[in-house]
């Protein structure tokens, strides 16, 4: 988090510019199989599966998201990242507060492993003040979907944040 490289500087522009936008709403169909999704900002269609199973721990690191979708890896990918969104039990995206989804450095899909290590580790060692974690990797919310949760319970969910 503190860490000033130039190479992971760049890396992580690239990721918050390339990778694709979290849809708004919660693509239902991705509970059965991976699905194709336009992204119509970056006129691009990416295909994205569900991220909610019992592996992922939704109540440990996305406290509030019931489910969770993660971009994949394409062959005209130019990093190994993945977007990760969440989304509340209204299957809206949740774009802010501690059960948003935050861009995956390295996806799961190329090594499990090393997504521990650079993505799930950090969020950790921060001892869950996603504020903190969110400074660095903030959530998606390109497509300008109603912000989520209101602004009394993110403020709620901040100031618990920074207590804990």
């Amino acid at each position: 988090m503190n860490c000033k490289n130039d190479f992971l500087e760049k890396y992580l522009h690239q990721v918050l510019t390339e990778l694709p936008n979290c849809p708004c709403i919660y693509p239902s169909e991705v509970v059965y199989s991976a699905v194709n999704i336009f992204d119509r900002k970056l006129q691009k269609t990416y295909r994205w599966r569900d991220a909610s199973g019992p592996k992922e721990r939704l109540d440990i690191y996305k406290p509030s998201a019931k489910f969770c979708v993660r971009s994949m890896l394409s062959f005209d990918s130019t990093t190994l990242a993945a977007q990760h969104c969440c989304y509340d039990d209204h299957m809206k995206l949740i774009t802010r507060g501690k059960g948003a989804g935050a861009p995956n450095l390295i996806s799961t899909e190329f090594s499990p492993e090393l997504h521990y290590k650079v993505d799930v580790l950090p969020w950790i060692l921060c001892k869950g003040d996603w504020s903190r974690f969110h400074s660095v990797r903030p959530p998606n919310n390109g497509l300008l979907c109603v912000e989520n949760p209101q602004e009394d319970v993110y403020m709620n969910e901040l100031e618990e944040a920074r207590e804990y």
